[in-house]
């Protein structure tokens, strides 16, 4: 198999997404429609620095930090009992909100505060994204079922990962999001796990991104993915990002390429490594209408399988913009493309 290393790719690409840097090299985007015909994209299967050794061009990404939560509701005695309940499902939900991707250009601040719900069952916080002190907190608990907060965004985003309890058919029990002001929206437990639900809030790029996997088994690895993409030109473009764990604490980087092979498949290859640099796996797969599937292998073949949902900023030519998705081995894979 022929592998090539990529070091002169996304020396300004993503950046460009964040406002930063404005010219791209021709020669990029050559390279790029070169490497989507070769197996992995030409990705190899070699160790990296951390972070791939541009730490600065991940933070100019701006892809949302994640902090952990200690909800007092994780102890609480009737959410332990459900736990522990065979016929309990037990599911992470993560949910963005905000400009996805940021503008840097257009700053106008957002109140997303409100609360979210679940109509049986129980929820937790896990992980905060987002969530800057000036302005953003989580309310006291004092519901298994509900979770105020306040969060105002202006480029960026702000969200929350849930664990969520669900103690029978799926198909009969909604996720709300209940706004302080404004419509409510409620969603189906059993069609975020089905995949990721985008709702426009304004024609501003304003908007809130839900998806959902189980956590049915402890020792499956799987989780969540979300980041940004920049077009170099029509057909080719690249994109990097952050893995988290099924509760939405980081464990990894990815980096890589997307774009339409001469034969017209749109296809995509991004290398996966945790936060000291150890290859973990290339993520390869397919794109088309604002959805992506792929599948995931290592070294030893092919391991598990990835989905998600991508969009540009703002409706238009497509330059730029998020993606945020899900990941897992194989063996629990089930609701997984």
């Amino acid at each position: 198999m022929r592998t090539l290393r990529l070091p002169a790719l996304f020396a300004c690409s993503l950046v460009a997404v964040a406002g930063a840097c404005t010219d791209t090299p021709e020669d990029e985007a050559d390279v790029v429609i070169s490497n989507l015909e070769l197996e992995n994209g030409g990705l190899d299967m070699e160790d990296e620095a951390p972070m791939f050794g541009v730490d600065d061009q991940f933070t100019a990404a701006a892809v949302e930090t994640g902090t952990a939560v200690a909800d007092p509701m994780d102890r609480d005695t009737e959410i332990v009992a459900l736990r522990e309940r065979p016929d309990v499902q037990r599911l992470r939900v993560a949910a963005v909100w905000g400009r996805l991707p940021p503008s840097r250009e257009d700053v106008t601040r957002t109140d997303w505060s409100g609360r979210v719900e679940v109509s049986r069952g129980a929820i937790v916080v896990r992980h905060r994204i987002g969530f800057e002190e000036a302005t953003d907190r989580l309310a006291p608990r004092d519901s298994r079922t509900s979770i105020a907060f306040s969060s105002v965004t202006g480029p960026f985003a702000d969200g929350l990962v849930l664990e969520v309890l669900a103690d029978a058919d799926l198909g009969d029990i909604t996720l709300s999001y209940v706004p302080d002001t404004g419509e409510r929206l409620d969603l189906r437990l059993g069609d975020l796990l089905a995949g990721p639900v985008s709702t426009d809030r304004d024609a501003n790029g304003n908007r809130i991104v839900v998806t959902a996997l189980r956590r049915d088994r402890d020792d499956c690895d799987h989780g969540f993915m979300r980041g940004r993409w920049h077009a170099l030109r029509a057909g080719a473009g690249v994109f990097r990002g952050i893995v988290t764990d099924a509760d939405g604490a980081p464990i990894g980087h990815m980096r890589g390429i997307y774009g339409q092979r001469r034969n017209g498949e749109q296809v995509f290859f991004g290398k996966y490594i945790n936060r000291e640099g150890q290859f973990r796996g290339i993520f390869g797969g397919h794109y088309r209408d604002g959805a992506f599937v792929g599948r995931w292998a290592t070294r030893a073949g092919e391991h598990g399988r990835l989905g998600g949902h991508y969009r540009e900023s703002l409706p238009g030519p497509e330059v730029g913009g998020h993606y945020m998705g899900r990941w897992a081995e194989t063996s629990c894979a089930a609701d997984l493309p």
